[in-house]
């Protein structure tokens, strides 16, 4: 992931390799809510702007889901949002339906896989839908406890984009989870990226949720 000539080169090369291997594959999967339960069964692609989606049940229509990463988090506001470029391999996983929970959709993005999509992601964003707004709220708290049963040794509160959320750390990645009406948003960051990963984690949820308007 070392970086090579000037931030513009970056970025053309990284959206050329996107657009070579993006539509590569395809793929349904289901998951849960917790940031890293989601099958890596989507192809591949070049950076991590690039997306590939796959067919599966539609969601809620009352509140759409993007159709790929690039509409999501472009690379551009990941690497803001980070404070540095984040090269590699982008996945994208569209999910299906959960009634058991509520759940009317989801996606998963991971962002800087290395070559093949392998791996684990340096950031990756969940972002599912529901069928109300209590749904997705319990959702929330069944995933803070989820994530400090599986080795969370901090957690916090925090505001993103005036949303109240949760930052939940372990050992290996910090993540961010909230709830914005009947959508769930969840950012997980690995200590692999070093710095202030909880900060980082804030950062990209604001831009998701930015990203995702109203």
């Amino acid at each position: 992931m070392a970086a090579a000539g000037s931030y513009g080169d970056r970025m053309l090369l990284r959206l050329a390799g996107s657009l070579a291997l993006t539509g590569l594959l395809a793929a349904g999967c289901s998951g849960g809510d917790d940031p890293g339960s989601a099958p890596a069964t989507s192809a591949p692609a070049g950076s991590a702007s690039g997306s590939t989606v796959s067919a599966s049940p539609s969601p809620s229509p009352s509140l759409a889901l993007p159709g790929g990463c690039d509409a999501l988090l472009p690379f551009t506001d990941l690497d803001q949002a980070l404070g540095r470029p984040l090269f590699g391999e982008t996945v994208f996983i569209k999910g299906v339906p959960q009634p058991a929970i509520g759940r009317t959709g989801r996606i998963t993005c991971r962002y800087g896989l290395t070559r093949g999509g392998r791996g684990v992601a340096p950031v990756e964003v969940g972002v599912s839908t529901y069928k109300d707004v209590g749904s997705a709220a319990d959702r929330i708290q069944d995933t803070v406890a989820q994530l400090r049963r599986e080795g969370g040794s901090s957690a916090s509160e925090a505001t993103v984009a005036g949303v109240p959320a949760f930052v939940v750390g372990n050992r290996t990645s910090v993540t961010c989870v909230l709830a914005q009406g009947t959508r769930t948003v969840a950012v997980t960051v690995q200590r692999s990226l070093r710095g202030d990963v909880g900060r980082s984690a804030i950062r990209v949820a604001e831009k998701v949720v930015a990203n995702l308007g109203q």
